[in-house]
């Protein structure tokens, strides 16, 4: 009795080692190949940053802000730029068609062709696209005197599977900080940017706590 409990136990083991061992099905396919990482509320890959750029004098600090987001991005993801991706692309005698892709971009023309999106990831392994607008940045009189007021709105695309992926919006109010005012409400709203696209890490800055429960304005 005890003999075939010990056989009807190893026929399952065996059996289960024999899957393991066997090489996978052909059917699978040979595996993706790699690439690169990024954070947890990233896709693989590398991710695009282009400004929306208004017809008005605010272009410099719209592409400002952007420059912003791309070195906050940094700390947990594969970001490039749009100047970025214009230089490689030159390399590769791609570009005058990677200046036209962002001009289109930066002017509003939505999400890229799927020709476009299929040579993003093909030469540069772009995967994600993001596109900042810098929707307000000026100063307003309020209840209790004048402040400024920074708002920068991201908008994502996944290129692969051609789909919108999500919107977040940083926003900040400053009180009056003399010669810091637009400089501070800036920052404030590309870290709320990024902290909504991705939780940033941060480094403890005694000054800048003060300074946030001295000025923020809910």
């Amino acid at each position: 009795m005890r003999v075939w409990r010990l056989a009807l136990i190893a026929l399952p083991l065996q059996a289960l080692t024999g899957c393991m061992l066997n090489p996978p099905p052909q059917w699978l396919g040979p595996p993706p190949q790699k690439m690169i990482g990024n954070a947890a509320c990233m896709p693989p890959g590398r991710v695009l940053v282009v400004a929306r750029l208004p017809n008005d004098g605010n272009r410099s600090t719209a592409e400002a802000a952007t420059a912003s987001l791309v070195s906050v991005l940094r700390a947990s993801s594969d970001v490039v730029s749009a100047s970025e991706l214009e230089a490689e692309a030159a390399s590769m005698a791609l570009g005058g068609w990677a200046t036209g892709v962002v001009g289109r971009l930066q002017g509003g023309g939505g999400r890229p062709t799927p020709e476009d999106a299929r040579t993003l990831y093909d030469r540069f392994r772009i995967t994600t696209l993001i596109v900042s607008d810098l929707s307000e940045y000026d100063q307003v009189w309020g209840r209790d005197g004048k402040f400024t007021r920074a708002t920068i709105d991201g908008q994502a695309v996944d290129l692969v599977a051609d789909i919108p992926l999500w919107r977040v919006r940083g926003r900040a109010e400053v009180d009056e900080m003399r010669g810091r005012s637009f400089e501070f409400a800036m920052e404030q709203a590309v870290q709320q940017l990024a902290d909504g696209i991705c939780k940033q890490p941060k480094p403890f800055d005694g000054f800048k706590l003060l300074e946030i429960r001295r000025y923020w304005r809910r």
